[in-house]
């Protein structure tokens, strides 16, 4: 049960006091809904009671990455030892307790550990004063949260993001599990087990369906080579000479300025299938790019992006903000083209209550470019994902308050993660079509099983032709 009150008591170390409380708010109140209070002892251990519980039974578990010490923090010295040793997924006994249905259904399976006890044979150890879990949940999950890896490793890819490839989640062959969501399980059942009245919060499943407006139409503003190639492409590659009939309508109508019959157009379609289902998709558009720059497709005061702004909007669909490949670490830019987008949508009648973005090419230097977010004025942001997988990236799909760790402060900026974009599905990871739809099939139904949002991207420019159109409707379909 809960109250007004503090739940739980917790007590750590006293280091790294910025980084604790914010790791055990996003944990205990944003995920499990148990409100806590926090107080410090000298151990390298965290100690969890109940708050009014006279038998001082606790919970406790490792300290690991926390409490490293200062001259190895953010240093390489400070990341998991690999390989990295895997423990059961498994609830635990107390002694003389009986063991509760709901736990025993739980399917036990391994889960690496990144920190904690990595001499412990067992994920348990139970005596009459408790329970001690050998897993560092809190610095797993903030290892994850925080992008510390990337800020610790300076490795990047052409276009300055830390690749999926260098990732611990891919070297160890994890990525496709929500691993902080299968830790932070393990600490609720340490809970639950040794005081089974706490109710955590139940936190329905969201699918989130996003499309990022890179390029709104196939033939309007593009050169007639690039037309031709994709022509050559729907009758050679694609196999569709439907789809190649269309582009060419819609050549003959790019001079009358209609975008109708584009085969790019699908967002229609998208918001069709969307609304099948009672969802509400976000439509990403790029604002204040100029012509020269790489990016540029189109102006955000053209005539048929406002109409088709008006038209997402009228049907209860979101707006956000498509950072420009320069806006990433730049916070005049950024704040320039949100400012280019609200006016547009000032424009026509209405303002959103708040604004969330993701960066063009997923450019993410963390913590920098989400603290230029939150500068800027936005709410939300999706980015955290990989342009060349598909995966848990942040070892979660829920939501989650960001962290800089360079300030060491909570920001006013929610992270929304990306589970997978169709780029990276056909093109980084070199996927057939139903081979693909099987793999965010499986990543969805393990978000699931935890609750909250998770985010899916398919350009407007992927679902073109019939049957890329009736992968994308069925997809929705199942995992709706």
């Amino acid at each position: 049960m809960t109250g007004d009150g503090p739940v739980l008591l917790v007590r750590t170390p006293e280091t790294r006091v910025a980084e604790r409380r914010y790791i055990l708010d996003v944990v205990l109140e944003e995920w499990l809904g148990l409100p806590y209070a926090l107080s410090f002892h000298r151990e390298p251990v965290v100690w969890i009671t109940r708050a009014g519980d006279p038998s001082g039974i606790s919970l406790s578990m490792p300290d690991t990455l926390l409490s490293v010490a200062d001259a190895d923090w953010l240093t390489s010295r400070s990341l998991p030892s690999e390989p990295l040793r895997r423990t059961r997924v498994e609830a635990p006994e107390l002694p003389g307790a009986p063991r509760s249905p709901a736990r025993e259904s739980q399917t036990p399976h391994d889960l690496p550990v990144l920190f904690g006890d990595t001499e412990a044979r067992t994920t348990w150890t139970a005596d009459e004063k408790g329970l001690a879990l050998n897993v560092d949940v809190l610095g797993t999950a903030f290892f994850f949260l925080t992008a510390y890896e990337d800020v610790v490793r300076s490795v990047r890819d052409a276009y300055g993001r830390f690749p999926a490839s260098e990732s611990l989640g891919v070297r160890e062959g994890f990525i496709d599990r929500p691993v902080v969501d299968e830790a932070v399980d393990l600490l609720w059942m340490g809970i639950e087990a040794i005081w089974p009245d706490v109710v955590r919060r139940d936190d329905p499943f969201r699918l989130q369906l996003t499309h990022d407006v890179d390029q709104p139409w196939g033939v309007l503003g593009r050169t007639a080579p690039n037309v031709l190639r994709s022509i050559g492409a729907d009758l050679a590659v694609r196999r569709d000479p439907a789809l190649a009939g269309r582009r060419l309508l819609a050549v003959l109508d790019g001079g009358r300025g209609r975008v109708d019959r584009d085969p790019v157009n699908t967002f229609d379609f998208l918001m069709d299938v969307s609304e099948g289902h009672g969802l509400r998709s976000t439509f990403y558009f790029l604002a204040g790019n100029v012509p020269g720059e790489p990016d540029f497709r189109y102006r955000i005061t053209d005539p048929p992006i406002l109409d088709l702004i008006g038209r997402i909007r009228d049907r209860g669909h979101a707006i956000g903000l498509h950072g420009s490949h320069a806006s990433h670490g730049s916070l005049e830019r950024t704040a320039f083209e949100l400012a280019a987008l609200r006016q547009a949508c000032d424009d026509l009648g209405f303002q959103q209550p708040s604004w969330g973005v993701r960066q063009h090419y997923l450019r993410l230097d963390a913590p920098r470019t989400w603290r230029i977010h939150e500068a800027a004025g936005l709410t939300h942001d999706s980015t955290f994902g990989y342009a060349d997988r598909v995966g848990f990236r942040a070892g979660t799909a829920r939501a989650f308050t960001v962290f800089d760790l360079l300030d060491r402060r909570a920001l006013a900026l929610r992270e929304r993660p990306l589970i997978a974009m169709d780029v990276a599905l056909f093109e980084g990871m070199r996927l057939g079509l139903d081979e693909g739809m099987a793999r965010v099939r499986e990543l969805v139904d393990r978000s699931r099983r935890h609750g909250g949002d998770t985010v899916l991207l398919f350009h407007n420019n992927w679902p073109i032709g019939s049957r890329r159109a009736e992968r994308y409707r069925r997809l929705v379909s199942d995992l709706a």
